[in-house]
């Protein structure tokens, strides 16, 4: 046999699609039907490689003509062409040779990225373009598989016509598209049908005059998967996203969205990448809300969101986090992805910081939306000055210096708060004590504190004293050890005992004078501070007080420790924490005994982790209240995680209707009664094609579920179907709870249809049913 040199054309019609996180297993069976490319690619331009030509027969006719027969074998690269019958012709000039190649009798094609079949083929060996006829074609690496009667091949472009595609593998024809004209551009990665026809096991159910679809890894403007169900608020509803894919570095998503008992809604969001910084805007739309349960004036319900984060300037943050909704029963009436019911409240921020090694400065504007039905909202603090410095290794190295600084004005939306401006400097020694048994840490601070406070603007608001100063000194001795037993108790584990004691001192100074009185029914205490809620390691705080309206005095001893158990390979498989503060005297912030420590000590709080194998992780904590001799809190969760994406878990938290009743506010507090709360949540996948996840969450002290889900999916290589039912609390406006049937449920139904193979994601959908609800999954463990 001979060989002869000619250049052959190029054939690679649909690259890949998204690419994306897949599941193993589902992928892997996927694949197997799918053919792979083995060798190396060649880089480079294929074009300008030699071709070898094998045959059973060549004639030659120099220079016109020349014929291949029997088992012809054409390589060049990475690309092998074989047919029974090869014939070159040659016209035209010498110094314009027009030379095209005809192929008769079957032909076959592979490369690395596709493999095809037809029944004749016509080569032009100059240009590289081609005409085929009766393709069979499948894509190489990945899914997707298609027919059409009429090729045409070129350098850009592919077009076919007749032509059908669909990414189920060969045998199945779940779903396909036929299109009288199709248009596939390699450079934009997008295939464009006219006269298009969706067909399902071969019956057509839709039809578009244009339709695309993408072809290659480029984001591609379209329509998303709908979202279809029911819900005993909302009616039959659907959602139909719409992704616009506006240039590289901005898309958005617009969401048209029908309820049958609240009308049409409209979403949309809108996603930016710049030298400025990245972020969203969101927006949610409901001009005329028909539900007949809703009592509130204005029947027009929207939503706005903006994220925005930026690293400008080498030195310079931006960060905006600003949700703002039409009214108080916006969560509790729609599902949304910027906000919750259970919240309480939507955050509007902003924040411009500035950084150096040894200190940063910030300006700042927070203020909050809240949900509930108090008269009297959270102050806002607008504008915020932040200054810190830090200077560590001064005095010979021996002690480190810090400077906070603040300056920020408060204002509210009622008449009767009063406005104020507060500054404040808190400057602090450090010195660090160290050697191989230990540490030492003594701290002293100083919190200098100025209000300039003025009366609300009606004329019912109470009197404040208008100028007030506050310098509180503070001294801080911090001592922990670390004891390592290399062989504990438990053969084969080694065990640390990691002590701690703390003493805290701070002077007592009456502080009712800072603030409203008004106030303390919402917020609790001054403009912007809250009790904090105690832990094990709250007890090491500074302070029993967010924010800086309310420091309490302190003359107290905080003794706990840890201790930790560690495998043979030295990983931590148990650790337990316990801890109590004993008071010398009272902390208190003024003169009110509700506002005072009582009993000579904290509450007794223990947290545990234990990583009981690969498999079983469990984790509780608990506080015992010494004032109220009981039980003041505790939770515990209990997972069991094989492999995957299969899990267990078990839940139970508890709160005493005395620690919530002397703890929250009175707005807050709606109990009157213990909160006794289990949940257990399950997620499975089940071979390789379902997966299910079940979701369950009862009130102990009211015996009346709070959320009930159950979903299911059927996943295969080009389809996925699944139906999730959803059963959960809610709440009417003016719901006023008079006995156990004053209890409101929503029961909705959601039904996901989903065409795969476009991507190479073969995800289960668990993540996706596992992130939904009122409590969705938070995997609990830090070991």
């Amino acid at each position: 046999m001979k060989k002869y040199c000619y250049t052959l054309l190029s054939v690679s019609v649909l690259a890949a699609c998204y690419s994306g996180q897949a599941s193993a297993n589902l992928r892997q069976q996927c694949l197997l039907g799918v053919p792979q490319f083995h060798g190396e690619p060649v880089q480079g331009d294929p074009n300008s490689l030699p071709v070898y030509i094998e045959a059973d027969r060549a004639e030659l006719n120099q220079p016109t003509s020349a014929r291949y027969e029997g088992d012809v074998e054409v390589k060049q690269g990475n690309r092998y062409l074989t047919t029974q019958s090869l014939e070159v012709i040659q016209t035209g000039t010498e110094q314009n040779p027009v030379r095209n190649a005809y192929v008769k009798g079957g032909v076959t094609y592979k490369d690395d990225l596709i493999n095809l079949t037809g029944s004749a083929a016509r080569l032009d060996l100059d240009s590289k373009d081609g005409d085929l006829s009766n393709v069979d074609y499948q894509l190489v690496g990945r899914q997707g598989r298609g027919t059409a009667e009429e090729t045409e091949l070129r350098s850009r472009y592919r077009l076919m016509r007749n032509a059908t595609f669909t990414s189920c593998l060969p045998g199945d024809d779940a779903w396909s598209v036929y299109a009288k004209e199709m248009r596939q551009d390699l450079e934009d990665e997008v295939a464009e049908m006219w006269h298009a026809r969706f067909l399902v096991r071969g019956v057509p159910v839709f039809y578009t005059p244009y339709l695309q679809l993408p072809i290659g890894d480029r984001r591609r403007s379209g329509l998303l998967i709908p979202e279809v169900g029911s819900s005993s608020r909302d009616g039959y509803f659907y959602a139909q996203p719409i992704y616009w894919n506006i240039a590289p570095n901005y898309d958005a998503t617009i969401i048209p969205k029908y309820m049958s008992h609240r009308g049409w809604q409209l979403n949309g969001e809108f996603r930016y990448l710049t030298l400025l910084g990245e972020g969203r805007f969101a927006g949610e739309y409901l001009g005329d809300d028909r539900y007949t349960d809703y009592v509130g004036e204005n029947r027009s319900r929207h939503l706005f969101h903006w994220a925005h984060n930026a690293a400008f300037w080498n030195n310079w943050r931006l960060n905006v986090n600003y949700t703002k909704v039409s009214d108080k029963r916006y969560f509790s009436d729609f599902d949304s992805n910027y906000g919750s019911s259970t919240d309480g409240y939507a955050t509007q921020f902003v924040k411009l910081s500035y950084f150096q090694p040894n200190y940063n400065i910030s300006l700042s504007a927070r203020q909050f939306q809240v949900f509930d039905e108090s008269d009297i909202g959270p102050y806002r603090a607008m504008p915020q000055l932040d200054f810190n410095y830090y200077r560590n290794g001064i005095a010979d190295g021996r002690l480190d210096f810090k400077l906070f600084s603040q300056a920020v004005r408060f204002d509210n939306d009622s008449n009767l708060m009063p406005t104020a401006w507060r500054f404040h400097l808190e400057p602090s020694l450090n010195l660090p004590l160290a050697n191989q048994y230990g540490s030492v840490n003594i701290e002293t601070k100083l919190y200098a504190t100025h209000y300039n406070q003025r009366k609300g603007r009606s004329d019912r608001a109470e009197d404040i004293q208008r100028s007030v100063n506050r310098v509180l000194p503070q001294v801080k001795v911090d001592a922990q050890t670390v004891l390592v037993d290399q062989k504990s108790f438990i053969d084969g584990y080694s065990q640390t005992l990691e002590p701690r004691v703390q003493y805290l001192y701070r002077p007592y100074k009456d502080q009712s004078n800072i603030g409203s009185s008004l106030n303390s029914e919402y917020l609790g205490f001054g403009y912007d501070s809250t009790l904090l809620q105690q832990d094990y390691f709250s007890l090491f705080r500074d302070r029993r007080y967010s924010g800086l309206d309310r420091i309490a005095s302190a003359n107290q001893f905080t003794f706990g420790g840890t201790t930790r158990f560690f495998d043979e390979n030295a990983n931590e498989r148990f650790n337990f924490s316990l801890g109590q503060i004993l008071y010398v005297n009272h902390s208190r912030i003024d003169n009110s005994a509700e506002n005072s420590t009582s009993g000579r000590s904290s509450s007794w709080a223990a947290e545990a982790n234990w990583k009981i194998n690969d498999q079983w992780n469990w984790r509780g904590s608990y506080q015992y209240d010494t004032r109220l001799d009981e039980t003041s809190l505790a939770n515990s969760t209990l997972e069991y995680n094989p492999s995957g994406n299969n899990l267990i878990q078990l839940n139970y938290r508890f709160a005493s209707q005395a620690y919530i009743d002397q703890n929250l506010t009175r707005s807050a507090n709606r109990y009157n009664q213990d909160i006794q709360q289990l949940g257990a949540t399950v997620a499975w996948e089940i071979g390789n094609h379902w997966a299910m996840v079940g979701r369950y969450y009862h009130d102990i002290a009211l015996n009346k579920p709070i959320e009930q889900y159950l979903g299911a999916q059927y996943n295969t290589c080009c389809w996925s179907v699944g139906v999730g039912y959803r059963r959960y609390v809610t709440s009417k406006a003016n719901q006023e709870y008079k006995d156990d049937k004053d209890t409101f449920y929503d029961r909705s139904i959601l039904f996901t249809v989903e065409l795969r193979g476009l991507s190479n994601n073969h995800n289960s959908g668990i993540s996706r049913m596992l992130g939904k609800g009122l409590l969705p999954y938070v995997k609990p463990f830090d070991l």
